[in-house]
């Protein structure tokens, strides 16, 4: 079985390894965009002129608004009862049990692997026409032969690595999403995905090319265009202030605003910047 392979090599189903948790007490200057986690605000200490030398840590935008959501609409050419495991798994995610999730797809997972364990071509999996369209145009334009599939493996492999993130195993929930961006290179939601994981990891630039290539895929998600859109321009911002590129940083969050004016973390983050200008003047 071969993967789609735009923009990186293909990568198997390899053993993996737990993240290594944060030890008690640790902390890290944000947290990643993601699900809204209350902290507690450093105490400012004051320097010589009596200003606080320490500004307030940011409340983070959200990783997502709601939960996953990704395609549910086409059920063409999927079995009822890969509908009721998949509904089960979104279930079990809504009910904060993410476990149960991840077990309720892993025969899915399972009978994709081995229904396709022998295919020579590169796979794709569309979850729009649009998508299809440029995945084999891309194909035949590389001289590789390909095909797209239905996307229930990658509504099941999408449930699964997001209940991984929620279980805070993000080893396992990257490898699931560096898959998924294998099978899917212009699904703006896998993008955003694995960039908020590079993003808890620290690891601004690779988090930054993965949300500047989300904002680029997110025409190809029709029904969520303008979600998605803002969702990764509001991850480059944040990017962005990590590496210091205040200006950058601005114009993202400035284009987010111009899609969603009603946008609540926006504002915020520009506070923020104009803060850390201050300091840095």
């Amino acid at each position: 079985m071969r993967f789609g392979v735009f923009g990186g090599s293909a990568i198997g189903m390899a053993a993996i390894v737990m993240a290594t948790p944060l030890a008690a007490g640790q902390t890290i200057k944000q947290q990643p965009p993601g699900k809204s986690v209350e902290r507690a605000t450093p105490v400012p200490q004051n320097d010589d002129d009596g200003e606080p030398a320490v500004k307030p840590s940011r409340r983070t935008p959200d990783r997502d608004d709601d939960m996953p959501s990704v395609a549910v609409r086409d059920r063409s050419g999927r079995s009822s009862a890969f509908d009721a495991k998949y509904d089960a798994g979104m279930a079990a995610i809504r009910a904060k049990n993410p476990g149960k999730a991840v077990e309720l797809m892993r025969p899915v997972l399972a009978d994709f692997e081995k229904q396709y364990a022998g295919e020579k071509r590169d796979i794709f999996c569309a979850l729009t026409p649009e998508q299809s369209t440029r995945y084999l145009a891309e194909a035949a334009k590389a001289n590789r032969p390909a095909v797209t599939i239905e996307p229930g493996w990658c509504r099941a492999q999408y449930v699964t690595a997001y209940a991984l993130i929620d279980l805070e195993k993000m080893t396992e929930a990257q490898t699931a999403f560096e898959r998924l961006v294998r099978f899917a290179p212009q699904n703006s939601r896998y993008l955003n995905e694995l960039a908020y994981i590079f993003m808890k990891q620290k690891k601004w630039q690779q988090s930054l090319d993965l949300y500047r290539r989300a904002e680029a895929a997110a025409d190809l998600t029709p029904d969520r265009a303008k979600e998605e859109r803002c969702l990764a321009l509001k991850g480059v911002g944040y990017d962005l202030v990590e590496l210091g590129d205040f200006n950058a940083a601005e114009a993202a969050y400035r284009k987010c605003l111009n899609i969603n004016p009603d946008d609540e973390d926006s504002p915020r983050e520009l506070e923020y910047i104009q803060e850390q200008r201050k300091l840095t003047v």
